[in-house]
């Protein structure tokens, strides 16, 4: 099996806080100092998109883009990195979204400045489109489920792909206005996925009342073929074909910022679900979550989300294989 990937949802503007020159061997700077911030770019599902294409993926991007100079350097960044933005558009009167990532430690804390969000425009006639239905895999999550026409959407996109369909909630609570509403939204879309990746952060946002164990059965009620839960720097948990498995991270990589991390594990979970179609039975399905975790290690080993991503040849250089 091979094909093009589409990617739908968010391309926006990471603020990131770094280190100031004095500081710059320690990390981010001590609290009675005035933050330094480095743009940029991001939104998880334009990261995955460029993780995946690093990887050797032949990639679409579908998103709005404000009609700024940053969406401009947005879309050129994209077309760089070989994607292609035939399915995005472009809005007037509207400003690139800017999200603010500030950290604690090595975990990022988030502020989100969006309103209008530029990622909510994508009209529903992109799923009219060929690449859609054509493509090997169509992958979606985060912000853009909480803007209705971008929402609309890709739902409707969902509906009309034939291959193999992923999503990844990446929660956001202080975006979230209306719970039910937007566990409404969550549950539509699982059920039309083939596999499914929630950080605990996630689960405990939308779901507080339950078990990482429950949430991740209950998904696999449905056409869903596999659950993958994060935990930050601890294990992760897999479920598939009635079985759940405990898979530690590498250990070889030190972590400096985890902002790119899991959407670093879903690049190359769908560069592999799109080159070689669903796995059939549960150890295959850890062979992809172990080569995903690799390539996370590496990303967050250093600075940024989209622009950390690495190559196919820096994966193997590290001892990975995918």
């Amino acid at each position: 099996m091979s094909g093009h990937i589409v990617s739908i949802g968010e391309a926006l503007v990471d603020m990131i806080e770094v280190s100031d020159p004095e500081h710059a061997t320690s990390g981010v700077a001590p609290a009675h100092t005035q933050p330094h911030y480095m743009a940029a770019w991001g939104g998880s599902p334009m990261n995955v998109a460029v993780g995946a294409a690093r990887l050797g993926s032949r990639v679409e991007f579908a998103g709005s883009f404000a009609a700024d100079a940053l969406g401009g350097k947005l879309k050129a960044f994209l077309v760089d990195q070989g994607i292609g933005v035939d399915l995005s558009v472009d809005v007037k009167e509207i400003n690139t979204t800017i999200a603010m990532t500030s950290f604690v430690n090595a975990e990022p804390q988030y502020a989100f400045y969006a309103s209008p969000a530029s990622y909510g425009f994508l009209p529903p006639a992109t799923a009219n489109r060929q690449q859609i239905a054509s493509a090997a895999l169509v992958h979606t999550g985060s912000l853009v489920v909480l803007e209705d026409v971008t929402y609309e959407t890709l739902t409707e996109c969902f509906r009309v792909a034939t291959g193999i369909k992923t999503f990844d909630p990446n929660v956001r609570p202080r975006m979230v206005s209306n719970w039910d509403d937007y566990r409404r939204r969550l549950g539509l879309l699982i059920n039309q996925s083939d596999f499914v990746k929630f950080s605990l952060e996630d689960i405990e946002a939308a779901y507080p009342n339950q078990s990482a164990d429950s949430v991740a059965w209950a998904a696999l009620d449905g056409p869903t073929q596999a659950v993958l839960v994060t935990r930050g720097g601890a294990p992760v948990t897999l479920y598939s074909h009635d079985q759940q498995t405990e898979i530690a991270l590498p250990g070889t990589f030190p972590v400096v910022d985890t902002t790119g991390g899991g959407d670093a594990t879903m690049a190359a979970i769908v560069h592999q679900l799109a080159s070689n179609g669903l796995p059939g039975d549960h150890d295959t399905w850890q062979t992809v979550v172990r080569h995903a975790l690799r390539v996370a290690g590496i990303v967050t080993s250093r600075r940024g989300g989209a622009i950390a991503m690495p190559s196919a040849d820096e994966v193997r250089a590290a001892g990975g294989a995918i």
